[in-house]
C-alpha cells in the first residue's frame, strides 16, 4: 500500500484507508460533506476528520455511513491480507436485516436535507 501523502499528525495517509474509501464513495454520489455530517448528526469538521483518518471510526458509525451511501460496508473496508474466513453473503444479509429500522429514519433525514439544499456538492467551481 503506497502512501498518498501525510495527515496533519505526520502519519502516512494511504489510498486504501477507510476514510479515503468513504471520500471516494461520497464523491461518486456527489454528496457534500455538509450533507454527510447532517445525516450523521455531527459537525462538518468532525465528518472531515473521518475522511482524513484523524478521528476514531466506530463500527456502528461505519455501518451508518455505508447506509447513507447505499453501499455495503465491505466496499469501505480495505482488503484483509488474511482473507475473510466467513460466509460474506449470509453475514451481509443478516446485517441488512438488522439495519432495516434505521432506513426509515435516514429517509426522513434525507428529505429534510433536500429541503435545506445541503445534499449535493457544488461542482460549479470545478467548471472554470
Amino acid at each position: 500500500m503506497e502512501p498518498t501523502g501525510f495527515n496533519k499528525d505526520n502519519t502516512p495517509h494511504h489510498k486504501d484507508s477507510v476514510g479515503e474509501r468513504i471520500r471516494i464513495q461520497r464523491e461518486i454520489k456527489n454528496y457534500s460533506q455538509t450533507y454527510m455530517s447532517f445525516m450523521l448528526e455531527i459537525s462538518q469538521p468532525a465528518y472531515s476528520n473521518i475522511e482524513r483518518g484523524t478521528s476514531v471510526l466506530t463500527v456502528p458509525r461505519l455501518y451508518e455511513i455505508a447506509e447513507i451511501l447505499e453501499i455495503s460496508i465491505f466496499v469501505l473496508m480495505p482488503p484483509s491480507k488474511y482473507g475473510s474466513g466467513i460466509n460474506l453473503g449470509r453475514y451481509v444479509n443478516t446485517l441488512f436485516k438488522l439495519l432495516k429500522p434505521n432506513n426509515k429514519r435516514l429517509k426522513g433525514k434525507h428529505e429534510s436535507a433536500l429541503a435545506k439544499g445541503i445534499v449535493y456538492r457544488d461542482i460549479s467551481k470545478n467548471l472554470d
